[in-house]
């Protein structure tokens, strides 16, 4: 029930069109993550990573004691090089933790290197639903034609960090794996959240609360710009992170980072 509702309500949304046979739930995008590792990756094989990146994912990757290799991220996105890798990992939606959304050009140039070198795509969706613009970007797996990319995505980041429910989206061949390795691990998601989630889905009310979702970090996002223009206007955030929960500010040379975060106040932030 809840594969039909991410199906017919969640994936469309991001541009994906996927059979049943396609989809299988985790708990949440990290094991998702640990599923490919242990089904992809070896001591004989690279990952591409952003650099910055998702620091659990490159712990994850080293578990199969894979080569991962980083890769610079700009305004754009990734920027990749000639020596090809056999895996990429990307967050184009929303990189993690810049916050910059991959650029359409650079989508197709990562894509068409990916054919080129005969390598796979691994795309997390990582908190696409916290973009507030009227007409984000659809997803990679949008655009992939020849099944290089695999998608990974989570519904827990807009509602709740415990709910601990996420997807992938792949050929029938890697899902019928994923779902044998799963099995070993812990059998299946538990079936109640998953019938909640389902119904949840299938009401509107998830719907309803994005609108919401996005009315307040709309909000949010403009407080903390003015707050930043306000007390710390030599620095810079990182353009391309304009719709993000989150500001990657580049901080003048004077000034060091680390004992900054160091002298932070040790309280809450709102």
């Amino acid at each position: 029930m809840l594969i039909e509702q991410i199906r017919t309500r969640v994936l469309p949304k991001r541009g994906i069109v996927a059979a049943p046979d396609e989809i299988l739930i985790t708990l949440g995008s990290q094991n998702a993550l640990y599923l490919l590792t242990r089904l992809l990756l070896s001591s004989t094989t690279r990952i591409g990573v952003e650099n910055p990146c998702f620091r659990e994912a490159i712990n994850t990757f080293l578990l199969a004691d894979a080569e991962v290799v980083p890769h610079p991220v700009d305004e754009e996105g990734i920027v990749l090089n000639e020596r090809p890798c056999d895996y990429y990992y990307v967050t184009p939606g929303h990189q993690v933790p810049t916050g910059v959304t991959m650029s359409s050009a650079r989508r197709r140039q990562l894509l068409e290197h990916a054919a080129r070198h005969d390598a796979v795509i691994i795309e997390d969706d990582y908190d696409s639903e916290s973009n507030f613009t009227l007409n984000p970007l659809p997803a990679l797996k949008a655009s992939d034609r020849s099944g290089r990319v695999v998608y990974v995505s989570s519904l827990s980041k807009a509602l709740s960090p415990g709910l601990r429910l996420g997807f992938m989206v792949a050929d029938p061949d890697l899902i019928d794996e994923a779902r044998a390795l799963r099995r070993l691990v812990y059998r299946h998601p538990p079936t109640n959240i998953q019938y909640q989630m389902a119904h949840f889905l299938a009401q509107g009310h998830y719907e309803t609360h994005l609108r919401r979702y996005h009315y307040d970090s709309a909000q949010r996002w403009e407080r903390l710009h003015a707050a930043l223009q306000r007390y710390l206007p030599s620095c810079r955030a990182l353009a391309g992170s304009e719709h993000a929960n989150a500001f990657w500010l580049q901080t003048p040379a004077q000034i060091n980072t680390q004992q900054l975060t160091a002298r932070r106040p040790r309280r809450r932030a709102d």
